[in-house]
């Protein structure tokens, strides 16, 4: 793979996306939201995932 290569899938890579970046670009508010709000919606699929409800 060329180093070319390399460098457009590093720039595709959601992961390398950084707090830091996040904050650039959005208010510091916003941030706390969508953190906030993945939590809930994390807390709550962990809730249904530890639901007995179907299983025998």
């Amino acid at each position: 793979m060329s180093e070319k290569d390399q460098d457009n899938r590093k720039d595709l890579d959601p992961r390398s996306y950084t707090d830091k970046q996040v904050l650039e670009e959005h208010s510091r508010e916003q941030v706390e939201r969508w953190r906030r709000e993945a939590f809930e919606k994390h807390r709550r699929w962990m809730d249904v995932m530890k639901n007995d409800y179907g299983k025998s």
